[in-house]
């Protein structure tokens, strides 16, 4: 599977989380993201808001991390990049942020990306995807993606943050 705007749709995992932790083998920055969101939420049932997320908490992240806008304009919302890492614009080569949802990929793709992201917004819960790069030429490299819905003033989804971890074959971060 893949980043909900930038990767390329290969079948595999598509989990939800609902509570529970990414599994036991999830990349290190993953789980600490995640963990950091939870923690966040002003109660079990509530989702953090875009204030309640501070980046200063995270330096280490900050290259992986991106934030969406959900933009509501008639039935269905639309995407933009807020914020982009510098490690997801290596991976699209150009930059992100300011750019909407599907940048740089095929209709086909790109309306994957939207389906994916308005998954999350419907069922306000995390979801976590892995794959490979070969979308980019970098079939070489693994990814793994986490995908949290930020609440808004009327408790409704107003942003999505996440985190993309491009992984080479021993393992390591690239």
């Amino acid at each position: 599977m893949s980043h909900i705007a930038t990767l390329d749709p290969v079948p595999t995992v598509c989990t939800s989380l609902s509570g529970r932790h990414p599994p036991l083998w999830t990349h290190a920055k993953l789980r600490t993201l995640y963990d950091y969101w939870l923690g966040r939420r002003p109660d079990p049932s509530a989702l953090p808001s875009r204030r309640d997320i501070d980046p200063a908490d995270f330096p280490t992240l900050l290259g992986n991390v991106f934030l969406l806008n959900v933009n509501v304009n008639g039935d269905e919302p639309r995407f933009t990049y807020r914020v982009a890492g510098q490690k997801l614009s290596w991976l699209h080569q150009t930059p992100l942020t300011g750019k909407p949802l599907g940048t740089g990929l095929s209709a086909v793709h790109g309306l994957e990306a939207e389906t994916r992201a308005l998954d999350v917004v419907r069922w306000r819960q995390p979801a976590w995807r892995s794959g490979d790069l070969g979308w980019c030429g970098r079939g070489y490299l693994d990814f793994q993606e986490l995908v949290l819905p930020l609440g808004g003033p009327d408790g409704d989804v107003a942003m999505l943050f996440g985190i993309l971890v491009a992984i080479d074959p021993m393992g390591n971060e690239c």
